[in-house]
């Protein structure tokens, strides 16, 4: 059987409205370091180097290194091309599609207070700043086309819902809708988009089975797609994570460093997926009976779900920095407490179809709110840096985090009343598939002239995931059974992370400017658009995904590169 590694939320969180998954706690819980242009041209190696407001959330200690306060702001664009391929060219989204989206953003804002205390010796200054700091980005766009004469969505979804009674799909039985579809929901299997495809018409049922408008024939039979289809399948994602920092250090006789943050961490995200058919030659598709017009030509559908959430919560940091008297070199550290974050989630499907003849309306679900929280683990970094007098200054970091300790649990105060017990199975899932990732920085600055520098830097993230989850049906007891099965090395080199930058500084009197560029590297994803399931005639929840001829449906594979323009203009006084 074919092993597809998921990071995506479009195949993975569950279509009735929770987004309590593995890919969700990891997503929240991970660290992409924003900060000034000049920390993100140096690769974000400043755990040693301090001095610059883009280094106060890698390691407090850094905000009392310098002699002066300074004030600045960083803005940028955030810019995502993603090309989308069918894995198999024989089944629908084999077009090459390049899909460019760029958002604006302001990755850093902030001062530093640098005081004098006038001691000789012990504490001889202390430094109180705030700080704003990107810790995600999670733009991101892309869309699949192509033909498809197979199958198609609209089947895939009628397959779904197929042994679950017409009247609660049509709202007809009153007193079983959205919202007490819940405890239904527990012994027929079916969700939203179930409901609002068959609302809007994108499937019915024709001869005692529900069938989609794209295999419905004259005579009520599923002869599978009736020609071929132009498909449109798409993603987009939008949002950040930020740390709002509240920072205090202090310098020990020039030479030792301590300091501790107050981290508030603050992440909204929105997601969408989206799902369109239409005949690829509208002459070629036969007329669907429908009761109020027998000759009823199909136009077009499409569906969509989005998915919008909210989170915050809050951390300690503290960190020390040691620069020897007399040497170039620095030593630094920190430790972050694991943070505790209250989530709160929105989602919602539409559905449309359209027919010449037939008058169809848009059909939207009620908004599913929900409320949990998540725990993230503690992160731990190290650094060494080497300063060349006034000609520049090298610096490496290494930062890790165990992602097996992220946890699902209800919030302390909570409208939605889940119990700890309700996460089992997905904090289950967080220990069988993440564990321990290292991220390894590298920057560099050179001082080419006056006034003038030009930097450079790496960073490498090891993946998180050390696992998949595959179900596999049994022949043996007609059931999937969950697996866990290890990635290989090659699959673990392919989910790692890269990230290359450069940029350059000028220093005019108290006033600086910094450039920066970065380009991130990072793992193609996967997804599958729909699935088919077979339906044995007696049981609604014995449901499983048919993965032979004709219902081999399409894989899309997304290559995505990202990449970040920054300019900081700051103050030094």
């Amino acid at each position: 059987m074919k092993k597809i590694i998921l990071f995506t939320l479009a195949s993975t969180l569950s279509l009735a409205a929770s987004a309590q998954s593995w890919e969700d706690a990891l997503q929240l819980s991970d660290y992409l370091y924003g900060g000034t242009a000049r920390s993100v041209s140096m690769g974000n190696a400043f755990t040693a180097v301090g001095g610059d407001l883009g280094s106060i959330g890698i390691n407090p200690a850094g905000s009392a290194i310098t002699g002066y306060s300074q004030m600045s702001l960083s803005t940028g664009l955030s810019i995502s091309s993603a090309y989308a391929t069918s894995a198999d060219r024989d089944v629908a989204f084999g077009d090459r599609v390049q899909t460019v989206y760029t958002r604006f953003k302001i990755p850093n804002i902030g001062f530093v207070l640098n005081i004098d205390t006038g001691n000789r010796r012990g504490i001889k200054r202390f430094s109180l700043g705030f700080v704003s700091n990107s810790t995600n980005d999670y733009t991101s766009r892309m869309y699949a086309t192509g033909i498809n004469s197979s199958n198609s969505f609209c089947g895939a979804v009628a397959s779904s819902a197929e042994g679950y009674p017409e009247d609660v799909l049509s709202g007809s039985n009153r007193n079983i809708d959205w919202w007490n579809l819940d405890s239904y929901a527990s012994t027929y299997g079916m969700d939203w988009r179930d409901m609002v495809a068959y609302r809007s018409g994108i499937f019915g049922s024709v001869n005692g089975r529900y069938l989609g408008l794209t295999d419905w024939d004259k005579d009520g039979k599923n002869t599978g797609v009736l020609a071929p289809l132009y498909q449109k399948y798409g993603v987009q994602s939008k949002g950040y994570k930020h740390d709002y920092v509240i920072n205090v250090a202090f310098n020990v006789n020039d030479e030792f460093y301590f300091g501790g943050n107050l981290g508030i961490v603050s992440a909204r995200s929105g997601y969408a997926e989206y799902w369109y058919e239409t005949p690829n030659n509208a002459a070629e598709f036969p007329a669907i009976p429908f009761d109020t017009n027998p000759d009823a030509r199909f136009n077009y559908l499409e569906m969509k779900r989005i998915f919008d959430s909210k989170a915050t919560g809050a951390y300690f940091k503290v960190g020390a920095l040691w620069a020897p008297r007399g040497t170039g070199l620095r030593l630094g550290a920190a430790l972050q407490t694991p943070t505790i974050l209250n989530i709160d989630t929105r989602m919602a499907w539409y559905g449309k179809a359209s027919l010449t003849g037939v008058s169809l309306g848009s059909v939207k679900s009620p908004e599913w709110d929900d409320g949990y929280a998540l725990v993230t683990p503690a992160r731990f970094n190290a650094g060494i840096a080497y300063t060349f007098g006034k000609v520049g200054l090298l610096s490496v970091d290494y930062e890790v985090a165990n992602y097996r300790h992220n946890r699902f649990r209800s919030q302390t105060e909570s409208q939605y009343y889940y119990a700890n017990s309700h996460f089992d199975n997905v904090n289950a899932d967080i220990k069988d598939i993440l564990g321990v990732s290292h991220m390894l920085r590298v920057g560099a600055e050179v001082n080419v002239a006056k006034g003038v520098a030009v930097r450079a830097g790496y960073g490498l993230t090891t993946a998180a995931q050390h696992n998949y989850l595959e179900w596999v049906y049994s022949e043996t007891d007609h059931m999937e059974h969950l697996m866990v099965y290890e990635l290989s090395q090659a699959e673990r080199i392919a989910l790692m992370k890269q990230y290359f930058s450069c940029g350059v500084g000028f220093n005019h009197g108290p006033f600086f400017t910094d450039v920066a560029f970065r380009y991130r590297m990072e793992p193609n994803e996967y997804f599958i658009p729909y699935k088919y399931y077979d339906y044995n005639g007696t049981d609604y929840t014995d449901k499983y995904e048919v993965t032979n001829a004709p219902y081999a449906v399409p894989e899309v594979t997304a290559k995505y590169n990202r990449f970040e323009v920054m300019l900081t203009l700051g103050m030094r006084f």
